[in-house]
C-alpha cells in the first residue's frame, strides 16, 4: 500500500492528484455542513444534527434572556402590592423558563391559535400553582400580560427556527 502511495506522489501527475483530493475534501466538508451528507461514527458526527443543535441553542439563549428580562416589568407591575417578594418572582421566572425549554426540546412549536392558547393556559396554571400571594400573580391584568408574553415567546421561537434553518 505504501509503495502505491509513493508511486502516486512521485508521479508527474502528483500535483493534479493532490489538488483533486483537496477539492474533494473541501466539497465533502461543505456538503456535510449544509446537511446533504451526514457522517456518524462512534467518535465523530457531522451533518444535519449540527444545524438542529444550533437552532435549539439559539432558541434557549433567547428564551432565557427574554424570560429573565421580564423581572423588571413584573417588579414594576407589583411594586405597590404588600408582601411582594422579588426573589419569589425570580424563582417563578426560572420555572417559566424551564417550561419554555420543554417546548423547545419537544420541537413542535407552531403559530396555530389553539396551540398558543393551550400554552398560555399552561403558563397561567403553572403560575397559579407557584404563587404564594395570589393577589400579585393571578390578577386579570397580570394574566393578560402573561398571555401577551407567551404569544410573543412562541412567535419568536418560530422565527428563530426559520432564520437558522
Amino acid at each position: 500500500m505504501w509503495d502505491a502511495i509513493a508511486k502516486v506522489l512521485t508521479n508527474s501527475n502528483a500535483l493534479l492528484v493532490l489538488i483533486f483530493l483537496v477539492i474533494f475534501f473541501l466539497l465533502f466538508v461543505l456538503l456535510a455542513r449544509t446537511g446533504l451528507v451526514q457522517i456518524h461514527t462512534n467518535s465523530f458526527r457531522m451533518g444535519a444534527d449540527t444545524r438542529e443543535r444550533d437552532i435549539v441553542r439559539q432558541q434557549t439563549e433567547w428564551a432565557h434572556i427574554y424570560v429573565t428580562g421580564m423581572r423588571g416589568t413584573v417588579d414594576d407591575l407589583c411594586k405597590n402590592v404588600a408582601g411582594y417578594d422579588p426573589y419569589i418572582t425570580m424563582y417563578i421566572l426560572e420555572r417559566m423558563y424551564s417550561e419554555v425549554v420543554e417546548w423547545i426540546t419537544y420541537n413542535h412549536i407552531n403559530l396555530d391559535s389553539d396551540y398558543i392558547s393551550i400554552k398560555q393556559d399552561k403558563i397561567k396554571a403553572l403560575l397559579a400553582s407557584l404563587t404564594v400571594k395570589p393577589e400579585v400573580f393571578t390578577s386579570k391584568q397580570f394574566y393578560r400580560k402573561v398571555d401577551e408574553w407567551t404569544e410573543e415567546i412562541i412567535h419568536k421561537l418560530v422565527k428563530i427556527r426559520e432564520v437558522y434553518k
